[in-house]
C-alpha cells in the first residue's frame, strides 16, 4: 500500500474530503493517523522496571531453543516453494 501527504486548497477540501471518505466505504484507502505519539503509547509487555524483570526476560530468551542452519534452510526452502512458487 503507498502512502501521500497533500495540501489541499481551502475551497476545495469539502468536495475532497467526501471523494476520499468515498474511497474509504468501499476500502479503496485507508486514513493514517500521524498524530498518534507511538513513541509514548506502547503495550505494557515491553516495559521493563527492573533489574530482575531483565534478568527474568534474559533468563527466558537463553532457554529457548531455535533452529540449527540446516533446519532453518530446510524450512525457508519449502517456504519459498510452497508461498512463492520458486525453488531458491
Amino acid at each position: 500500500m503507498q502512502t501521500m501527504n497533500l495540501q489541499i486548497e481551502d475551497s476545495f477540501f469539502p468536495h475532497f474530503k467526501a471523494m476520499i471518505d468515498s474511497f474509504v466505504n468501499d476500502r479503496k484507502v485507508q486514513v493514517v493517523d500521524d498524530s498518534y505519539d507511538y513513541e509514548n503509547n506502547y503495550p505494557q509487555s515491553v516495559v521493563v522496571s527492573s533489574i530482575e524483570e531483565v534478568r527474568r526476560r534474559v533468563f527466558e530468551a537463553e532457554q529457548e531453543t531455535g533452529v540449527t542452519e540446516e533446519e532453518y534452510n530446510i524450512l525457508i526452502d519449502k517456504f519459498f516453494q510452497d508461498e512463492l512458487g520458486i525453488q531458491r
